[in-house]
């Protein structure tokens, strides 16, 4: 085994996530994960890592909808600034598997 097979078997693994991704939303056209409305009372539980493109921040942010527009979150800071997200958008390879679990458990 060698380095080159550890990055290929990533390549893979994310070609895989992202199209698993793709067949969710083709499922079910909007999937939400948190109500909006609740943000007032409540706050999501689950966390995602994001990178900005410009600055190469990462921040976290709560997801609540994903749809064909993209994914639609909100920092977690407490200020609840919204974003819509590409799933590259996300950090990690994990957070993308994530994603995907949230939306596999509330489908319709």
């Amino acid at each position: 085994m060698s380095s080159k097979t550890f990055n290929n078997d990533l390549d893979n693994l994310e070609s895989e996530v992202a199209k698993y991704f793709t067949e969710l939303l083709e499922t079910q056209k909007e999937i939400t994960i948190f109500e909006e409305v609740d943000l007032e009372h409540d706050t999501p539980d689950d966390y995602l890592e994001c990178r900005n493109d410009i600055t190469g921040n990462v921040f976290d942010v709560h997801p609540l909808k994903v749809n064909h527009e993209g994914i639609l979150v909100v920092e977690a800071d407490g200020s609840f600034v919204r974003h819509l997200l590409r799933l590259s958008d996300l950090s990690s390879i994990q957070d993308r598997i994530t994603i995907c679990e949230l939306m596999e458990s509330n489908l319709d």
